[in-house]
């Protein structure tokens, strides 16, 4: 289909933008899931300084919190593309929630796990994505 036809390409940002947001989705559900399961096993000595008392509820926020606004995201990049603009703030609102995430995390649980930085630097790379996607798109 080309372009007079009505399609619109969108460029490689944008696509590594949705597979960014699609992982973090899988990630999010896989381990709130796993909370929620207690496959971890993780102490819940962890959640003194939580309104929780098991990780159900942390599990549940994962999954309420990261991997359904991720999801959402992605949303407007596959089925909207006459919609960029709507794609680049999804993005850069998927970006931030991954930040305040881990920034909640590391406050409430006071408790420093390798994988904190990791999601913070792909937080960084969606909020990157979107901000290049703009960029081409103002061009």
């Amino acid at each position: 289909m080309s372009v007079e036809e009505g399609s619109v390409r969108r460029p490689w940002q944008a696509w590594a933008l949705a597979v960014t947001e699609l992982f973090i989705t899988g990630q999010a559900v896989y381990g709130g899931v796993g909370l929620i399961t207690d496959s971890w096993q993780l102490p819940t000595q962890w959640l003194a300084r939580t309104p929780f008392d098991t990780w159900v509820g942390p599990g549940w926020v994962l999954i309420a919190l990261v991997g359904l606004p991720h999801l959402l995201a992605a949303i407007p990049v596959v089925f909207l593309p006459r919609r960029p603009r709507l794609g680049i703030l999804a993005g850069y609102l998927a970006g931030g929630s991954l930040l305040v995430w881990i920034g909640a995390q590391v406050t409430l649980l006071g408790i420093y796990f390798f994988l904190q930085p990791v999601i913070v630097v792909i937080g960084i790379i969606e909020a990157a994505l979107a901000f290049w996607w703009s960029r081409r798109i103002a061009r």
